[in-house]
């Protein structure tokens, strides 16, 4: 099928086993535990689960998420 798919112009591309910094859903997820998700939010899953979708909903307009990497310089 890889040669029907490249005719489409579809490609596929091995990733390592474990390889975050290519998958941005994990960034996304490191910034939310680390910014704005509470203690309070961890008591039980329903707080968990209505903390995150407030989150999720508030992405774009009152949160925003830089995924450039952050290069040091001298």
């Amino acid at each position: 099928m890889q040669k029907v798919w490249a005719k489409r112009e579809l490609f596929i591309f091995y990733l390592p086993p474990y390889s975050p910094h290519l998958n941005i859903i994990e960034r996304l997820w490191k910034e939310m535990k680390a910014r704005w998700i509470q203690v309070k939010d961890y008591e039980n899953d329903d707080q968990l689960f209505y903390a995150t979708k407030l989150i999720l909903n508030a992405i774009g307009n009152e949160l925003c998420v830089n995924f450039k990497k952050k290069i040091n310089t001298i």
